[in-house]
């Protein structure tokens, strides 16, 4: 028995304001595509063309939600790993951050990023109990020549992990030479009827598209592949300041991206991610721990689970904190249980994540699975033994008797959520154990899992067969 409510931030009224909005903006003020392709393509679906300029009619954009699936089944090359994205899902699935550049520790701080850290925070995804979905780029690696990282980092990805992955917007030849490695290593055509790697695609707020994430929208819906169109337009600078307002700007945003994907593969998977920030108005700065934010974004979830029965993806572990503290905590429990709560079927940006998605700590990955894992066990509710009402049980105990030592007891207490890094010890015994506190834990524990982890998932050979691949085209 799951929780019976998801947090709404608006009724159905509201819902369908807000879609109509959506397709006025669409038919009237349209969207930008930086693609002749793209263009063509609009054109011959009866979209008003005018320069880059697209005006996609209210026709077009049903027909595009009518195709688009509610479900997408993303393969690992572990076939354990496979998971279900939308309706039908059991749980909120998880996902590494992306795009940090610094890497933080207690030992060093603050650092640039190396391949290094890159591997170990791919090592602790594969591993992490929670995480369900690997890849992404936690953080740049920044003793790698930026032309080489497409592929070597790809490499190292399908090296450490045979879970279901996520990329990032990439040209279209790179797209095609890391789809060829990954075939190398899950099987030749493997991809054509597997879902198996997704990526996400940020609009150039307002209403644009670049050329790179129009390749990649158009180079994945042919290879079969999802996509998720990821809007972080920000209120009062590239959105309107209204809640509202915003959520409307991105509405058509995403689902713009969603009508380029249904006319190159009608069907082809697309997950809808509201990720719009209210910043700093006094600075312009962007921010990321408002409880504003997810406001925008719990409407724009409702939208694509209410109306448009689309899986859904939102960046949830977000916070400005600098090093994994007290604000670092509050932050990004408040944002975890917004979105999850809020019917995100994926997060991301909640492994570690600090500074406004510049830094990622190893620290606080260990510290965030906690914190995520205690808003699932949240989410499932009451449920198993918890549903029994236990009158007989009360009554054979009766009136100051205890229930610790009876069977029942005995038998169910081992299935209670307990925590990894929280200590629920007495003073005393904490004192005895070394006063260690919640950062002095997570240490110990990621180093621990770094070093029980294996050096690869790959066979040898075919590890050698992808590492030629690499150097044969980088060549």
């Amino acid at each position: 028995m799951a929780l019976a409510n998801r947090i709404n931030v608006v009724g159905a009224d509201e819902l369908a304001r807000i879609h109509e909005a959506t397709v006025q903006v669409l038919e009237t003020t349209g969207v930008e595509f930086k693609s002749d392709e793209a263009l063509a393509l609009f054109r011959q679906n009866g979209a008003e063309v005018d320069g880059h300029r697209v005006k996609i009619p209210r026709s077009l954009l049903e027909k595009s939600l009518e195709s688009a699936p509610s479900s997408i089944t993303l393969w690992g090359r572990d076939k354990e790993t496979t998971v279900t994205l939308g309706e039908g899902q059991s749980r909120t699935h998880v996902e590494p951050s992306n795009g940090c550049v610094f890497t933080h520790d207690m030992e060093r701080g603050r650092r640039a990023s190396t391949m290094s850290d890159l591997i170990d925070f791919f090592k602790l995804a594969h591993q992490s109990p929670v995480c369900t979905i690997s890849g992404a780029i936690p953080v740049e690696p920044n003793d790698v020549p930026p032309e080489e990282r497409p592929l070597r980092i790809f490499f190292e990805t399908l090296k450490h992990t045979t879970k279901p992955l996520k990329r990032n917007v990439q040209p279209a030849r790179e797209i095609e030479e890391m789809f060829a490695m990954y075939e190398l290593a899950a099987g030749k055509g493997f991809l054509a009827d597997h879902p198996a790697i997704y990526a996400s695609v940020n609009p150039l707020s307002p209403l644009a598209f670049d050329t790179e994430p129009i390749e990649t929208i158009m180079t994945y819906a042919r290879h079969n592949q999802p996509v998720t169109v990821l809007s972080c337009a920000l209120a009062g600078i590239s959105a309107p300041m209204s809640l509202l307002g915003a959520a409307v700007l991105q509405n058509a945003e995403i689902l713009s991206g969603l009508v380029l994907s249904q006319m190159v593969t009608p069907g082809a998977g697309v997950i809808y991610a509201p990720a719009t920030a209210v910043p700093n108005m006094m600075t312009a700065q962007y921010v990321t721990g408002s409880p504003e934010s997810h406001l925008i974004n719990i409407v724009n979830l409702q939208m694509a689970l209410e109306l448009y029965h689309l899986p859904t993806r939102t960046m949830a572990g977000l916070n400005d904190a600098k090093v994994p503290d007290a604000q670092a905590g509050f932050e990004t429990m408040q944002n975890l249980m917004q979105c999850m709560l809020g019917g995100a079927h994926v997060i991301n940006e909640c492994l570690g994540v600090l500074d406004s998605i510049m830094t990622n700590s190893f620290e606080k990955f260990i510290m965030d699975e906690e914190m995520i894992s205690r808003v699932l066990r949240f989410m499932e509710g009451v449920n198993g033994i918890h549903t029994d009402l236990s009158a007989e049980l009360i009554d054979t105990i009766g009136p100051q008797g205890s229930f610790l030592m009876h069977p029942t007891t005995m038998k169910n207490c081992r299935t209670a959520w307990r925590p990894t890094v929280s200590d629920w010890n007495n003073h005393e015994k904490w004192e005895k154990q070394g006063e260690e506190d919640a950062m002095v834990r997570a240490n110990r524990i990621y180093k621990e899992r770094l070093a029980a982890c294996p050096e690869s998932t790959l066979e040898p050979e075919l590890e050698r067969d992808l590492s030629a691949f690499v150097e044969k085209h980088l060549g």
